[in-house]
């Protein structure tokens, strides 16, 4: 009976560890107020990050213009494409579209002003980064920013890309 149980919890914990998120169905934003769908992100068959920020998160806005710096480049070198997800509140939410404009992000970004694919997607702190491979399951995941941090999450995608 131990054995059983043992072999039980076993395989349970194995199934729960390679149990993957995937992007759920969400309706989400455009920056012109469009509704959109998280299911039809894309990237051509390759994989891509998902960031969630707030216009109000100065380590959100770092790491974003820090990507938006490298973002040509790594374009270039590896279809490296970038999806940013303002998780603002309708108050905030009004200076989203100026914000953006004015940083010249040169990445898509839309709004989850109800935070339901935050929640979804189970992210709790902002600055948040997921690699979603080409079957829009999570592969990695990492919260929080420090200068020099994007090259890693470079490195990542690099090598998820190639799988």
């Amino acid at each position: 009976m131990k054995n059983i149980l043992t072999i039980c919890i076993i395989l349970l914990s194995t199934s729960l560890i390679s149990a993957q998120k995937t992007i759920p169905d969400i309706a989400i934003k455009t920056l012109n107020g469009k509704k959109a769908s998280s299911i039809n992100f894309d990237n051509d068959g390759n994989a891509y990050v998902l960031c969630f920020f707030a216009t109000w998160c100065k380590p959100c806005l770092q790491e974003l213009s820090a990507i938006a710096d490298e973002y040509e480049d790594w374009q270039e070198e590896s279809n490296f494409k970038l999806i940013a997800i303002s998780v603002d509140d309708s108050k905030s939410n009004a200076r989203l579209k100026s914000l953006v404009n004015g940083k010249d992000w040169p990445f898509e970004v839309y709004s989850d002003s109800n935070s339901d694919l935050k929640r979804a997607l189970n992210v709790s702190s902002i600055p948040h980064a997921m690699i979603i491979n080409n079957k829009n399951e999570v592969i990695y995941e990492k919260a929080s920013y420090t200068t020099g941090s994007e090259f890693e999450l470079y490195k990542k995608f690099l090598k998820i890309n190639q799988k």
